[in-house]
């Protein structure tokens, strides 16, 4: 999600947007997953050729008084392990949505300020 300015991070900043940036994902996308109830998740047909090491699963939540939504997990194996690394949400990137914020926080406040603000969104638990 830092694009580019990840490069000019120190090693101490980049470990302080890992931990920050996991917080607020974790804090955001766990309490929007609480909110779920009675949804179908239907997972579509993977095309998968050997030898590859990145995929996309892609599924569909679906209830009875909406249409379903269309989220696509960007997965890559790491070992022997598949690991996600963006999830795509009808249609919008949660890298793409936040690299372009991040960037726009560097360009104004510097990496340290974009530390600050992800810092100051964790530590208000109703944000």
């Amino acid at each position: 999600a830092m694009g580019r300015f990840w490069r000019d991070a120190s090693d101490a900043q980049r470990d302080r947007i890992v931990v920050e940036f996991r917080e607020m994902l974790v804090r955001t996308y766990a309490t929007a997953l609480l909110g779920y109830s009675g949804q179908q998740i239907e997972y579509l047909p993977v095309n998968l050729a050997a030898g590859e090491t990145r995929v996309t699963v892609p599924t569909r939540i679906a209830s009875s008084s909406a249409p379903p939504i269309p989220i696509n997990y960007r997965m890559s194996l790491e070992g022997d392990r598949w690991l996600v690394y963006d999830v795509v949400i009808d249609g919008v990137s949660l890298i793409a949505n936040y690299r372009s914020q991040f960037a726009a926080a560097v360009r104004r406040d510097g990496i340290d300020g974009l530390i600050t603000a992800l810092a100051g969104k964790n530590s208000h638990t109703g944000q």
